[in-house]
């Protein structure tokens, strides 16, 4: 497998942004119990606020990559266009974008150990 060297690094939720977009997830979701999913969201945070290692996850990984953390009505339309699946991990080289991790991994993640399994599924794809 060739390793490609990403220039950018995309994670991106299954999830609108703006705080009232983030309000009625967060509703739907605790209080409401409703079928909201994002699995990305779980594992990055917790009721309220995001979890510290994911904070220090996305701090390492700026070291070498440029990252971006996006909602769905965030996303660039040259991600779009790629109809990927939320939420996932997009990489982009100098011409292309790969998708690193799909929305079918994201469920088997752990909520507790997510940022842990995340980071190793991660490295495994990029290193």
């Amino acid at each position: 497998m060739t390793i490609k060297k990403f220039k950018t690094i995309y994670f991106i939720y299954n999830a609108d942004g703006g705080l009232l977009n983030e309000i009625k997830y967060w509703i739907n979701k605790n209080l409401l119990k409703k079928k909201t999913s994002c699995e990305l969201c779980d594992i990055s945070h917790s009721k309220i606020f995001a979890r510290s290692e994911w904070l220090q996850f996305i701090k390492e990984l700026k070291k070498e990559y440029k990252v971006e953390v996006l909602h769905r009505n965030e996303i660039p339309e040259r991600i779009l266009e790629k109809n990927y699946a939320f939420p996932c991990v997009i990489g982009e080289t100098e011409h292309d974008l790969t998708e690193i991790i799909d929305s079918i991994s994201f469920s088997g993640f752990r909520k507790t150990e997510g940022v842990k399994e995340l980071h190793e599924k991660l490295f495994e794809k990029v290193a």
